[in-house]
Order: structure tokens, then sequence, then C-alpha cells
């Protein structure tokens, strides 16, 4: 029987595990601005091969493409920018500075979506690309867009995203 997921509880971070495989604590990473997490995936990429002359394919590839996260945190801070937009910070609680770094950092944490009911997705190892999207109005708020990328584990036997039906017992 099909299950049917609703509405977003949270979004979850946690280290990659040191033998490659998915974390084996998770943490909220913030505040998901409504209606931003969506899990999409692109159709595949397709080669067809003809013989001359004839409109039906002889032979069809398809190539699957992953399926992409992506979501807005509304409250991040220094400590948070740091961690997912790379860069340094100095200076302690509200004195903290957050400072741009003019290299590429490679993000990558396991990332788990929880819907409110149905099923957890789990990225045990995601590429992370977060950017800054600041609206400077008495309207606008300042979002962290996340783009994450489903990466395959280092680890042998892991899948590269999974889902399970949310329960009273998991996700912990």
């Amino acid at each position: 029987m099909g299950v049917i997921s609703l509405g977003l509880a949270e979004i979850q971070v946690g280290a990659i595990a040191a033998d490659g495989g998915e974390a084996s604590t998770y943490s909220k990473i913030g505040k998901t601005y409504e209606k931003t997490c969506k899990l999409t995936q692109d159709k595949a990429d397709v080669t067809e091969h003809y013989e001359e002359g004839q409109s039906a394919p002889e032979v069809r590839k398809k190539k699957k493409k992953v399926p992409i996260l992506s979501f807005s945190i509304m409250d991040p801070d220094p400590t948070f920018l740091k961690a997912y937009l790379g860069g340094t910070t100095t200076g302690t609680a509200d004195d903290m500075v957050w400072n741009w770094s003019d290299t590429d950092e490679e993000i990558e944490a396991s990332i788990r979506a929880v819907p409110e009911v149905g099923l957890v997705y789990t990225i045990p190892r995601a590429d992370i690309e977060a950017v800054l999207n600041a609206e400077m109005s008495s309207q606008g708020i300042n979002l962290v867009d996340f783009t994450v990328t489903p990466l395959k584990p280092k680890k042998t036997g892991v899948a590269t995203i999974s889902a399970r039906k949310k329960t009273a017992t998991f996700p912990k």
C-alpha cells in the first residue's frame, strides 16, 4: 500500500561517518522557510540510434538523473554561514563576524528531509551548495538557499538516496 507524504517537519544534517557511510547522528539545520523545500528529479538523458531512413529508434539508452533537494533557511548566523558557505569566523557571541572566502570549498554532509507524515528521504553523502539570498526591504527576509546534490557514498553498499516511512521510532 502507498504512503502519502505531507508537509515538512524539518531538514536534518549530520557529519558523514568516518567509514564513508551515513551520519550516525543528525540535528535540525535551521528554520526552513515556508514553501521552499522540494525534492525534484529531472528526466533522464536519452540517446537514440536510428537506422538510416527509419523514424523509430533501434536502440534507446537512458541515463537517470539523481533527485535534487532544494530549500531555504531563514535564520542563519555567522557560524551557520561558515558551515555552509565556507569562509571563517572571528570573535564570539554577538561580536562574531563571518568572513567570505574567495576560494571554493567542498562542503559535504548527510542530509534528511523529514515530513510531518510520510516518507523520510535520506542522502548519506550530499554536496551542499548554499548561496545568500537576502532581500533587504521592509517585507524581505535574509535567506540562505540550498541545492543539495546526492553523491555516491564512499562506503560500499550504501544507497545514494533512500526513503523510509516516518514512525514513532524513526527518525530518532
